[in-house]
């Protein structure tokens, strides 16, 4: 079993204290998206890590290009490599926002932002005059209206000794299905340094729309069934930033069964699950952008049976799904 797998079975009781370095939070920072309020096990998780997500003058600028306001950051999202980039197509598909806060001496500023149905992703810029180290986190989410509750993710770079570039990604689960518009708003409260504790705070808020870029929905409607249970593949929805594969699960024991997806196109290309969101029920996992070639997709299943912690676990035999997408 991964360590990552361990770790969502442990209680946080279980955890000795010990040493997280700033990469291992980085890439947990990442990649935890889960929900704010319906799985208490990130927040243990997070703070088994050493990860937290979580009145001053003020001035609010809207601008064409970040260069005026922090000059070493006109592209945020080239700072950070594809192995740190949820969507390797956020540059393309994104909208600018062009946005820019100050308080108490702290500048944040938020350059483009990308919608597609199912999440959303924000470069942003934080200039200060404390260094903050090389992985800062940032208190306050990324809010979605019209959704009871959501995951989060973010990454910084430090670019100089004042100055990061940072990426969100956060997934809503919405009341009444995805609006074609959303209207979001982040209140970042503090930036802190998760080694020295140095932090800044201030009174940043934004507020911003964005519209959902085209999409394409293919219906999948099979079943894949194994020992623990059945999913029931519903749709693919595929836009040029991802692929969103939607389903149902079926007397599905989660405490032992544990099901990883990726898919595979015709062209040998394979696409990794980045996260996925959903109810104890009906779920959905985000892929990278599908090759535009690629004709067929095929979904696989990779599924083990876990009996407890320490277990590596039992492959356990299911069926993958090939489906036209053209």
């Amino acid at each position: 079993m991964s360590d990552l797998k361990k770790w969502l079975m442990t209680d946080i009781e279980d955890f000795p204290e010990a040493e997280v370095s700033s990469s291992e939070k980085k890439q947990m920072n990442k990649r935890l998206l889960g929900k704010k309020r319906k799985a208490p096990w990130l927040a243990k998780l997070a703070l088994a890590a050493g990860i937290f997500l979580a009145s001053a003058a003020t001035a609010m600028i809207a601008f064409p290009s970040l260069a005026s306001q922090i000059p070493v950051l006109q592209n945020i999202v080239s700072y950070f490599d594809g192995d740190e980039l949820i969507f390797n197509h956020f540059s393309e598909m994104a909208q600018p926002i062009g946005l820019a806060k100050t308080s108490n001496g702290t500048t944040v500023a938020i350059e483009e932002a990308v919608y597609d149905g199912t999440s959303v992703t924000i470069s942003f810029a934080l200039k200060t005059e404390k260094d903050l180290g090389e992985f800062p986190n940032t208190s306050g989410l990324l809010e979605a209206s019209g959704a009871g509750g959501s995951g989060s993710a973010t990454v910084m770079e430090k670019v100089d000794d004042t100055t990061y570039a940072g990426m969100i990604t956060m997934a809503p689960d919405f009341f009444f299905g995805p609006p074609s518009t959303l209207n979001l708003s982040w209140k970042p409260e503090a930036f802190e340094d998760m080694e020295t504790g140095t932090r800044v705070a201030g009174d940043w808020a934004f507020e911003f729309k964005l519209k959902a870029i085209d999409s394409k929905k293919v219906s999948i409607g099979k079943e894949v069934s194994f020992e623990g249970g059945s999913y029931t593949l519903d749709k693919l929805k595929l836009t040029k930033l991802s692929t969103v594969m939607t389903l149902s699960k079926e007397k599905i024991d989660e405490n032992h069964y544990m099901t990883e997806w990726q898919l595979k196109d015709d062209l040998g290309n394979i696409y990794p699950m980045q996260f996925g969101t959903g109810s104890e029920s009906r779920q959905q996992f985000t892929f990278e952008a599908l090759d535009p070639a690629a004709s067929s997709v095929t979904i696989i299943p990779t599924i083990t049976y876990v009996e407890n912690v320490e277990d590596e676990g039992i492959p356990v035999d299911a069926s993958s799904v090939s489906i036209e997408i053209k």
